[in-house]
């Protein structure tokens, strides 16, 4: 594929969450600039930013209204979004912007539902339907906290056995869109997930944090089944350490619960 949509995001003054379709994207850091391909999450026709404030950031409730805030803090927040089609590094042509909005809030503006940025832009692309959006329309049930963690001990078992095969399964659905997503090949994506997958199990450990239930959160996209798996600060729930460079792996993921089954969709 010659073209790669890139989301590229920032927010001055705050911490934020960054969501396209409702599915979380990834937390926005104070002055840090997120770039992202988006393809897995796009979808014919329109599709729906949101950049959320993170609870707490100085915040204050203004009436007995919940849906509104005011903006407390003493700086003034800023937010700049922008979709853009890339060719890559190794072609000389600039990339083309499809979408580009700034903002800024100041001190005592009134939010609606701590949302920074809530637009929609109507994007020409042919992407097969995922997975997720036949998922969304359903209503979350009461038992899908339960069964999500019985999922993730079952897994985080399985990592720490070292049985990357026995991880494969978990991760059909996902590998399968992203081949689709980006023009790969189906074998080589599940065959470069599996080296990936044994070197999480061989040469990274869990963080403690994630192997502590009372550090997870899943957050519920749009009243769905499907579910953000986050920590206590809204970053990627599965995080590992590299034994030999120290350094923080991350395995972002979405799951979806259907007919008492969790099933990972990003």
């Amino acid at each position: 594929m010659d073209k790669t949509l890139l989301l590229r995001a920032s927010v001055q003054g705050q911490n934020a969450l960054l969501t396209l379709n409702g599915m979380v994207l990834g937390k926005l850091q104070n002055g840090r600039e997120l770039v992202l391909p988006i393809h897995e999450y796009v979808q014919s026709g329109e599709n729906r930013i949101q950049v959320i404030l993170l609870p707490g950031a100085s915040m204050q409730g203004t009436s007995s209204n919940s849906d509104h805030a005011l903006l407390t803090q003493n700086c003034s927040t800023a937010v700049w979004v922008e979709l853009q089609k890339d060719r890559g590094p190794d072609v000389l042509v600039q990339p083309r912007v499809l979408f580009e909005l700034k903002t800024a809030f100041q001190r005592g503006q009134r939010l609606r539902k701590n949302r920074l940025l809530d637009s929609t832009v109507d994007l020409p692309v042919s992407f097969p339907r995922w997975r997720y959006l036949d998922v969304l329309p359903s209503t979350h049930g009461v038992n899908d906290s339960a069964l999500i963690e019985d999922f993730l001990l079952n897994m985080f078992a399985q990592f720490k056995s070292g049985k990357a095969s026995a991880l494969l399964p978990f991760f059909t659905v996902r590998n399968r869109e992203l081949a689709a997503a980006y023009g790969l090949d189906p074998q080589n994506v599940v065959s470069d997930f599996a080296v990936h997958l044994t070197h999480l199990c061989t040469q990274s450990e869990l963080l403690e944090s994630a192997l502590d239930p009372q550090h997870w959160q899943f957050k519920c996209v749009r009243q769905s089944p499907v579910h953000a798996l986050l920590d206590i600060n809204h970053a990627p729930l599965l995080q590992w350490k590299c034994k030999l460079s120290g350094a923080t792996l991350q395995l972002p993921m979405h799951v979806g619960v259907l007919g008492g089954e969790v099933f990972v969709l990003r």
